[in-house]
């Protein structure tokens, strides 16, 4: 591959496989008409943006890029550039903070400025309109939330823009949607990346908003809206005064069309990708529970310095606690009608990062392995995902569980052909069970044994595809630390007492 400003070679920080060099060339090809990466999960598409963005900077052609992909992913593609791209970069973390704390990077220097923001951000409401000291109830349209950052994004004029799960404009309505629309034409590179641009219920009218961002004039949608879009390629019922979609016509014509647009690629077509991915750390910053941590990290460094905490103390109850807590759980006080005190939930970061990736994965029928240590969290994730529109399975194994129902879950996992959420605490699923037909397990909450660890990781060992393993580890928190310890089999209560300071969540070595 070679510049064609100077002809220099393009040499690749780490070596792609040879559909990642296949896509690259069709980027090249496709130039500002706009790319359509259509690349199952676990295939590097990620890889593939960063390399496209690397060589367009090397050849003069861009050096400002906005990534806009899930909350989910954002660390992740913090961690990509740095393993992938081989030119000099700069990041910005555009999240809900980061909005607060910077202003988009100033144009100049030679580096390539990558931009990372969330979905979320254009569809957040207008500033509160106040007359006279009295809020009104109603919203600006033209200021503050989705209309400031528009309009800051327009300003810094991108040269690529980077959509990283596509389907989630699928909606030509939502506001996330229609902001983008409006915002594309003004960057000379777009790309649109995902393995489920239409879900598994065929919609195919999902592409629609998807190619309106990527390019209006593409054959595939010109000189069409949306109802002509659906007129020509959905059969729908009309029942009650309402459309109903029941399913796809015109499928060749429009999977040829659709192949001429877009680079696809399937799992099963690459055949050099690895057995197993590295671990996927996010890091989930910690809001509403922030307060409650702060305070008791703070009580314990002090107590440890003084000598008042003991190795027994910080193991037997400490370290349960803090677990609890970054989990967004907290126990009351014992009283009459509650004696032993009772669960309340006090924050739900982590399950707002976990429902942000598990809709995606259930829209792809993917299989998930979720562990989670404690049974309110194990309750809360359940009922979220069972109130997905996708209807996914979701299956409990937990201490206390009679044989028979253990294996009924175990059963009716692995069984399941659609897609399915496997939820379980790791000391009663570290043994014995095989969920073999999932290949993705998410750690919700670490537990200190690391024999549970170990031996819950291998439960989808055998899956025969590219594992991958996610973390939600409360950010600058305990779980930091007891990830680190799990990694070593080190000992999470000696490295407490060696260094207590690392508990604070604002500690800098």
């Amino acid at each position: 591959m070679t510049s064609t400003k100077n002809r220099d070679t393009y040499r690749f920080k780490t070596k792609p496989y040879k559909h990642q060099v296949a896509a690259l060339k069709y980027l090249i090809e496709k130039g500002t008409d706009g790319g359509a990466l259509l690349m199952e999960p676990r295939t590097g598409k990620t890889k593939v943006c960063i390399d496209w963005a690397s060589i367009l900077h090397q050849r003069g052609k861009a050096s400002r890029v906005l990534i806009v992909c899930p909350v989910s992913v954002m660390e992740v593609w913090v961690d990509e550039i740095a393993i992938h791209c081989p030119v000099n970069y700069r990041i910005t973390m555009w999240d809900k903070r980061g909005r607060k704390r910077f202003e988009l990077p100033r144009y100049g220097g030679s580096q390539l400025d990558f931009v990372i923001m969330n979905f979320d951000a254009l569809s957040t409401p207008g500033a509160k309109i106040i007359k006279g000291g009295i809020d009104t109830g109603r919203r600006s349209k033209s200021r503050g939330g989705r209309y400031t950052v528009k309009k800051k994004i327009i300003a810094w004029n991108p040269h690529l823009i980077v959509l990283d799960e596509s389907h989630r404009i699928k909606s030509t309505s939502a506001m996330k949607s229609r902001a983008l629309h409006s915002i594309g034409p003004h960057a000379d590179y777009r790309i649109i990346a995902t393995g489920t641009a239409v879900t598994k219920a065929k919609r195919v009218f999902d592409l629609f908003s998807q190619w309106k961002f990527l390019n209006p004039q593409s054959p595939l949608i010109a000189g069409m809206n949306l109802a002509e879009f659906k007129g020509e390629y959905g059969r729908f019922l009309e029942r009650n005064g309402f459309s109903q979609f029941i399913g796809v016509k015109n499928e060749p014509k429009l999977r040829k069309k659709l192949h001429k647009e877009a680079f696809a690629v399937a799992r099963d077509e690459c055949f050099d990708l690895p057995a197993n991915f590295p671990p996927k750390i996010i890091k989930v910053p910690l809001e509403e529970t922030a307060k409650i941590y702060d305070d008791m990290a703070e009580e314990m460094v002090a107590r440890i310095e003084s000598g008042e905490y003991t190795e027994a103390s910080i193991k037997l109850v400490q370290n349960l606690r803090f677990a609890q807590i970054t989990s967004g759980l907290a126990k009351t006080s014992p009283t009459l009608e509650h004696p032993e005190g009772r669960w309340v939930r006090v924050g739900k970061e982590k399950l707002r990062y976990l429902d942000d990736l598990m809709q995606d994965w259930m829209e792809q029928d993917e299989k998930v392995v979720i562990c989670a240590r404690f049974r309110a969290d194990i309750a809360s994730i359940a009922k979220m995902i069972e109130g997905y529109s996708s209807k996914p399975k979701v299956f409990l194994l937990q201490g206390g569980m009679k044989p028979a129902e253990r294996q009924a879950a175990i059963k009716g996992f692995r069984e399941c052909d659609t897609a399915a959420a496997f939820i379980m605490n790791p000391q009663a699923g570290s043994l014995g069970i095989d969920l073999r037909t999932a290949s993705t397990m998410v750690w919700y909450s670490l537990v200190n044994s690391f024999v549970d660890y170990s031996q819950s990781l291998d439960r989808i060992a055998l899956s025969g595809k590219a594992n991958r393993f996610y973390y939600l580890l409360g950010e600058g928190t305990y779980d930091e630390l007891m990830f680190e310890a799990l990694q070593t089999d080190g000992d999470i209560v000696k490295m407490i007492q060696a260094s207590p300071h690392r508990l604070l969540r604002n500690f800098r070595p």
